[in-house]
Parts: structure tokens; C-alpha cells; sequence
């Protein structure tokens, strides 16, 4: 049984509640685990939250009262659509969607700028960051309100059609605006990706840290994937805006990637500040672990005996290595006891004096070869 395009849009509307939310939690839980305090980019991250789960909650009363993914009510005498209650709920959501999406996206996209400007330094950097910082806040201010004023008075964004008479006497024509809107914002989040990469790979790390971290970073070109699918919906549903036929159904997968772009935003956001949550994983390790596992057990079906073998020899081997638990004045306690010289508690040792040092380690070498003799 195919599922309906109103029940997507409600499944993929509280995914993106929960995932997002995730994200931030896990965020704060990663703060917490390093005893770091909140900085300004944890704010605008939950500003960029707070957006996106709103934009999902509001897809979900215009499926529930709006009628979005269904089509839409035609009055049967004109054929036109039919002005009721839930075309008006309808336009109230989508009014608040762009308002909401523009808001999730700017927040998201200050944070990250910020979460940069505090593990990345210098004169050039800092002026680039600064000059993106500027470029989105206007981005943000000057869409929000271009989306806020698109109809005097703002009720007309919900009481009159796309393309009616009435419409055109108190709205702008905001396709262009949306248009704008759409590819300014893949151009900032390319911009956002690229900066910090030339100074990842300055930083003085292996070359295979850089490689992870720009990993990490680049996970945030799935959000440049989310812009260019927007834009191309957009473009698909055009027609309907000028029409006005149908914009329950037509315009219904702008809306929802709309908001899959601010939930994906928040999460990439997010991402790089996991890392104390992994810091006992290492891939590495995994993969070494994962190597020698299955030689283990290719071994073991070929001679039983050389595995015990060959686990005997590791276990002398890990036997034999030094216990870093230990503290070096435990390990040098041990030997010296082991050598037959007193340990501390029975003949206190000066260790500050160099050369008392020297003749303990003396003393403790001519014990051994007389014990040997």
C-alpha cells in the first residue's frame, strides 16, 4: 500500500523534530563531558534549533487543518479554487515557513561561522570569518524582512491568491524574491565549507587527523546537496504559484525540503563538536582490532597448538611490558625491591640529589651481578 504525500510529509516532519534535537543534546552532553562552559555558538545553534523544529511542527498542522499533499478544494460552480477555511490555514503555514526557514537557516549558519572564529586563529582567517559573519547576517535580516513586507497589509499574505487581481493590488510579485533567496543561500553555505579547509591544512597534525577533520567539515556539503534539490522543486513549482491550482500538492516538495535543509543544517552544525563523545574510539584501532580477530581465527583452524603458542607468547609479552597504571616511583620501587636493595619505606632515598641518584642506580646494578654470580 503506497503511503500518501500528506502521511510523508508527517513522518518526515517528526523525524526532523527528533534528529535535530538529538543533535544539539548530544552537543551539550559533549560540552558537559569536557567541563567547557557555553560559548555563543551553542546559543545560535539552539536559536537554529528552536527554527527548525518549528518550521517541522508547522508542516505538520498544514497537513493536519491546511490541506498540504492534498488537492486542493475547487468551487464547483467556477472551477476556481475554493477560498475556505483550510486554504486559508494552508497560506498562514506557508507564510510561516519561509519565515521560519530563513530564521533556522541564518542562526545554523552564524553559529558554525562562530564555532570556526574559536578553534581557528590568525589575522587572515579572522578577517574572512568576520567578512562571512557580516555577509549573513544581512543575508538573514534583509530576506526576512523582504518575506515579513512581501504584502501590505501582511494579512494579505493569507486572505488573497498568487495571481489574483486582489493579490497583485497589495503583494509584490516575491517569486524573484524566492528565486534570490534560494541561490544566495547555496552560495553562503559553499562559502561556510570552503573556508576553514586551506587552515585545516596548515595545522600541525598528522596528516591523517587533517584528513578526519576534513571529513567532518565536508559532511556539510550535504546541506549544498539539500539547496541545489530545493531549488530544483522550486523551479518544478513555479507554474503552480502562477496558476494557483493545486498549490497544496504542487508546491508541497519545496516546502518539506525546505525544511529537511534546516533540520540537516542544525545536525552538520553539530557534528564537529562530537568528538569527546568518541574520544575512546579510534578508527584505526577498530580496524587493527577487527584485523587481528579474524587472524585469530583463520589461524585457529589450522593448528590449535600454535595458537596456544602464540598466546602464551603474547601473554608473556603484555606480562612483560610496564603497567601504565603505575606511576615510575611505584616501577622503580619494584625493581630496586627486586634487586634485594630496601625499598623506600625501610631506607629512605634523597632523589632530589643527582648524584644520589646515580649511586642508587649503582648499587643497584652491582646487587644484580653479585645475585647473577
Amino acid at each position: 500500500m503506497a503511503v500518501s504525500l500528506a502521511t510523508s510529509i508527517l513522518i518526515l516532519s517528526g523525524v526532523f523534530i527528533a534528529l535535530p534535537t538529538l543533535a544539539v543534546s548530544l552537543r551539550f552532553y559533549a560540552r558537559f563531558i569536557k567541563n567547557a562552559g557555553i560559548s555563543a555558538d551553542d546559543y545560535l545553534i539552539v536559536l537554529g534549533l528552536l527554527s527548525s523544529v518549528g518550521l517541522s511542527a508547522n508542516n505538520i498542522v498544514a497537513v493536519a487543518q491546511g490541506g498540504l499533499g492534498e488537492h486542493i478544494h475547487l468551487d464547483p460552480e467556477t472551477g476556481f479554487p475554493l477560498f475556505d477555511h483550510t486554504l486559508t490555514v494552508f497560506l498562514q503555514t506557508e507564510f510561516a515557513s519561509q519565515l521560519l526557514s530563513v530564521l533556522s537557516l541564518v542562526f545554523t549558519k552564524l553559529s558554525i561561522v562562530v564555532f570556526y572564529r574559536r578553534i581557528f586563529r590568525g589575522n587572515v582567517f579572522s578577517l574572512l570569518s568576520l567578512l562571512l559573519l557580516v555577509a549573513i547576517a544581512a543575508w538573514g535580516i534583509s530576506f526576512f524582512f523582504a518575506t515579513l513586507f512581501e504584502c501590505m497589509p501582511i494579512s494579505q499574505s493569507w486572505t488573497s491568491l498568487f495571481g489574483t487581481p486582489e493579490h497583485e493590488l497589495y503583494c509584490y510579485n516575491y517569486l524573484p524574491m524566492f528565486w534570490a533567496t534560494a541561490i544566495s543561500n547555496m552560495i553562503m553555505d559553499i562559502a561556510i565549507l570552503t573556508l576553514p579547509m586551506p587552515f585545516v591544512w596548515r595545522l600541525k597534525m598528522p596528516a591523517r587527523q587533517k584528513l578526519a577533520v576534513t571529513f567532518i567539515f565536508l559532511l556539510g556539503a550535504f546541506v549544498v546537496g539539500i539547496s541545489i534539490a530545493r531549488i530544483y522543486f522550486f523551479f518544478q513549482s513555479s507554474d503552480s504559484y502562477a496558476n494557483a491550482f493545486d498549490i497544496t500538492i504542487n508546491i508541497a516538495p519545496t516546502i518539506y525540503w525546505t525544511m529537511i535543509e534546516a533540520s540537516i543544517a542544525v545536525i552538520s552544525a553539530c557534528l564537529p563538536t562530537f568528538r569527546p563523545l568518541f574520544s575512546h574510539f579510534s578508527l584505526e584501532t577498530f580496524l587493527q582490532d577487527f584485523a587481528s580477530r579474524f587472524t585469530l581465527r583463520s589461524n585457529s583452524s589450522k593448528s590449535n597448538s600454535g595458537s596456544l603458542g602464540s598466546n602464551h607468547a603474547s601473554k608473556a609479552w603484555n606480562q612483560s611490558l610496564p603497567n601504565p597504571s603505575e606511576t615510575s616511583a611505584t616501577k622503580f620501587v619494584n625493581n630496586i625491591e627486586a634487586g634485594g636493595v630496601p625499598s623506600f619505606e625501610q631506607q629512605p632515598i634523597p632523589l632530589q640529589d643527582r648524584e644520589a641518584g646515580i649511586t642508587v642506580q649503582k648499587s643497584f646494578y652491582q646487587t644484580e651481578q653479585e645475585r647473577r654470580s
